[in-house]
């Protein structure tokens, strides 16, 4: 008899038959527990059910709805600065100050461990089935689009929880690598290089196994190569730079993406039809749960920092990022407009700037990079590179592509928050003063963690347990 693996999953309206594109991107009926995964097709309900789980998939007042926003825009962009809560103030805006109870790391640890467990449970059901219930190589695409899922899930919880920046480090993530239950849910954390080739291995998987094309809020194999120079960047060892700037290479020629000739129109009218969206998420039917996050009863949820602001003069995202939202003066107005809902985890442009950052920290053609820069840059609607021009050090071009990457990518998946970590120590202090040290370049282990969890191993340097 097969043992049952109670997986949180989620039936699908339409099943895959040949063409994945009749899968809905979110599944819109109730969720079920207790269903093990038989052949295809049921295989093909649980994946889109990890799908939801990537999306932070719920309810919003009775609507169903996607809450990506919270985790991956505005925490992040309030932890490395760019803008701050308009009422009220976040925890994350006073890095120094958070504890272990604060509810925000809480949410981001839980989310990420949730997307984890049900890629596992897929994963784990997968490997029990022979290739004989799958047409094709649909079997290795699932486990692959699955092993991608938890890779990311592992990734943003090395970034947030753990010494991300030291590979010699006791201090990474609690990796799971088989479905929770009450036998195994006590467990050490590992360590950072451990951490690190766990995503790496999966993401590998991926790139080899990921099917090549997908609708794009689905995973395929050139996603999969720009999470993996996303992380690649982010441990930043020997010989990593000049992979990023191969992976990110191989992109920008041969995929299918190109970039958006106005930046603008991808989050005012383009949305998921944007060539330059490699992956995103799609809303559910009526939900408003992003755009009350943004702009809620007259008044802007989130507002511009005097920081960002500065990067944004005579630039002319300007006008459309910040902007006065109601009585709000200088809101986050990017999202303003009919794609509000829409949500972006990978879009070229971070390509192109992953590949001039490895460029300048691996001493490499400075030319090439400002080629790099102006690009990107000029279809945002810049027309003034001085600045990128005078830029004649390696050094000098690397803070240019910081620049750029939170004008650019502020408010999309933490990647202002990346960039900002990946500058000197002193920089970093510099640009956000309440850092104050290299222990607040992360989070605090949430205290629900240390009491049914009693394995886990010690808290992360400078913070409280509880």
């Amino acid at each position: 008899m097969k043992r049952l693996i109670y997986v949180l999953i989620v039936v699908a309206t339409a099943f895959h038959s040949g063409c994945k594109k009749e899968l809905n991107a979110l599944p819109s009926q109730s969720k079920v527990e207790g269903n093990v995964i038989v052949d295809q097709k049921s295989a093909e309900v649980a994946l889109n059910g990890v799908y939801l789980r990537f999306a932070g998939g719920g309810d919003d007042r009775g609507t169903p709805s996607i809450f990506w926003a919270g985790n991956h825009e505005a925490a992040p962009s309030v932890l490395a600065g760019n803008h701050r809560m308009s009422n009220g103030v976040s925890p994350f805006e006073e890095n120094n100050l958070i504890t272990a109870n604060d509810y925000n790391a809480a949410e981001l640890w839980s989310s990420n461990y949730n997307l984890v467990n049900a890629a596992n449970g897929v994963i784990e059901q997968l490997n029990a089935l022979p290739e004989s219930k799958f047409g094709n190589a649909r079997r290795a695409e699932i486990l692959a689009e699955a092993r991608a899922l938890r890779a990311y899930g592992h990734y943003n919880l090395l970034r947030y929880f753990a010494q991300f920046y030291d590979l010699n480090s006791s201090y990474g993530v609690m990796l799971r690598l088989e479905f929770v239950n009450t036998n195994n849910i006590s467990k050490m954390r590992n360590t950072v290089k451990e951490s690190y080739d766990a995503i790496l291995a999966d993401l590998d998987d991926a790139i080899a196994h990921a099917p090549l094309t997908n609708p794009n809020y689905y995973l395929n194999r050139w996603v999969a190569k720009g999470f993996k120079a996303r992380v690649l960047m982010m441990r930043g060892a020997a010989g990593d730079y000049a992979e990023v700037t191969n992976l990110t290479q191989d992109i920008i020629q041969n995929s299918p993406y190109v970039l958006e000739n106005n930046l603008q129109d991808i989050f005012r009218s383009q949305g998921l039809s944007s060539k330059e969206v490699m992956l995103g998420l799609m809303p559910k039917p009526n939900q408003v749960q992003k755009s009350d996050a943004y702009f809620f009863r007259n008044t802007a949820g989130y507002i511009a920092t005097q920081a960002f602001k500065d990067l944004l003069i005579n630039d002319p995202r300007s006008s459309w990022m910040v902007s006065t939202l109601g009585s709000t003066a200088d809101g986050i107005s990017k999202y303003m407009g009919p794609m509000i809902e829409v949500s972006y985890a990978l879009r070229l442009t971070e390509i192109y700037l992953l590949q001039a950052e490895a460029i300048t920290r691996s001493g490499g053609d400075l030319p090439r990079v400002r080629t790099l820069l102006k690009t990107v840059m000029g279809h945002a609607g810049v027309t003034d590179f001085s600045a990128v021009d005078n830029a004649t050090t390696a050094d000098q071009l690397t803070m240019e592509v910081y620049k750029e990457t939170v004008r650019n990518l502020a408010f999309e998946d933490g990647q202002d928050w990346n960039a900002l970590l990946r500058l000197p120590l002193q920089t970093v202090l510099t640009i956000k003063p309440a850092i104050t040290d290299k222990n607040h370049f992360i989070l605090p282990i949430p205290a629900a963690e240390f009491v049914k969890n009693v394995a886990i191993g010690a808290q992360n340097p400078g913070y409280n347990t509880f």
